[in-house]
């Protein structure tokens, strides 16, 4: 027992060590942020951030610790539509590893189409290019009530002939509940160095955060909550848009430290089928217009099984830009009965 806590107070002491720097996700070097984008079906139905959704065969791209065994040969393939025309597509698959642990191996591409180029003055060139990938290889291990979880990441933006490459890693730590369906977790992401930027002198910044979260399903009850927060290593309340005040408001404390935090709900009539729901609150904000938010922020999705297959569907909301829709399948290749 005093080892599996020793290993919680070392991500903890990393936790405070990176919650000294000052890290502002707007930064004009800010760079590889489609890594936390949630390009598949339940993270991004369940609010686009969760550390704690267990049984899911791509959740370990958010947190490695959530790599399990009800998912070993299982392949996933998720397609995500965004508006502009930007496309994603989202490939896991894990397997019994070495020491009883399970590895885990993703794929996280996008494609932003074809741009308009323009030279210094303004006047148009040639059309280019634009793509990003991450390449990770997480490990995850089972300790009593506790499973520990890392993943070494391989990060490309390629713009035309500008590229960048960075090399990060993340660390988790979950506590599952002997007895009850609760699960507490603990993660800490893209945490690394460039190896490579888009210009000479330049000096990329990773998206590191800082996360803890917690699931929970009353016993007999057909629903599960969920609970996130993010950024908790960020000086400024208003970590993605410094320049917001909220002067003269009188809920403004509350609203800015809501901006970290994420709501999901899982409702679970049946083994084969389930519904998520999910609330950002820092998208709600951030979309919002003088016409209202609209449906900004609310996220929606559903996932059933089909003999070896299951297929889901999951539709955030951003009210102004309209909304993204990510399809996901995987296919259970060891045929073992699952429920959610």
């Amino acid at each position: 027992m005093k080892s599996r806590w020793s290993h919680i107070l070392v991500i903890l002491l990393g936790a405070m060590l990176i919650s000294q720097q000052d890290l502002k996700g707007q930064s004009s070097h800010a760079a590889y942020q489609f890594v936390d984008h949630p390009t598949y079906t339940r993270l991004a139905s369940l609010g686009g951030v969760n550390i704690t959704a267990q049984k899911d065969p791509l959740m370990f791209l958010s947190n490695p610790a959530l790599l399990d065994s009800s998912n070993i040969r299982r392949p996933a393939l998720h397609y995500l539509n965004f508006p502009g025309g930007i496309h994603a597509a989202t490939l896991g698959y894990s397997f019994s590893g070495f020491s009883n642990g399970i590895i885990g191996v993703g794929i996280q591409y996008f494609n932003y189409g074809e741009l308009e180029g323009f030279d210094e003055l303004g006047l148009p060139t040639n059309n280019f290019l634009a793509n990003e990938y991450a390449i990770t290889s997480s490990y995850t291990k089972y300790t009593g009530v506790f499973s520990y979880g890392g993943s070494v990441k391989l990060m490309a933006s390629v713009l035309d002939s500008f590229q960048a490459y960075a090399l990060a890693i993340d660390f988790g730590v979950n506590y599952l509940h002997p007895s009850q369906d609760l699960v507490l977790g603990l993660n800490l992401r893209n945490i690394g160095l460039n190896l490579k930027n888009y210009i000479d002198n330049q000096n990329l910044q990773l998206p590191t955060d800082v996360r803890i979260g917690a699931s929970f399903k009353p016993q007999y009850a057909p629903f599960r909550f969920h609970f996130t927060l993010r950024n908790l290593q960020a000086r400024e309340m208003d970590f993605y848009n410094p320049n917001i005040t909220y002067e003269g408001r009188a809920n403004a404390f509350v609203q800015k430290a809501f901006r970290r935090a994420i709501l999901g709900i899982e409702i679970l009539p049946s083994e084969n089928f389930n519904l998520q729901f999910g609330y950002n609150h820092l998208i709600r904000s951030e979309f919002e217009s003088n016409n209202g938010s609209g449906a900004a922020g609310f996220t929606g999705g559903f996932a059933f099984k089909m003999k070896e297959f299951e297929f889901s569907y999951a539709r955030m909301f951003y009210h102004v830009p309209g909304g993204s829709n990510v399809i996901g399948v995987s296919s259970i290749i060891n045929n073992k009965k699952r429920s959610f």
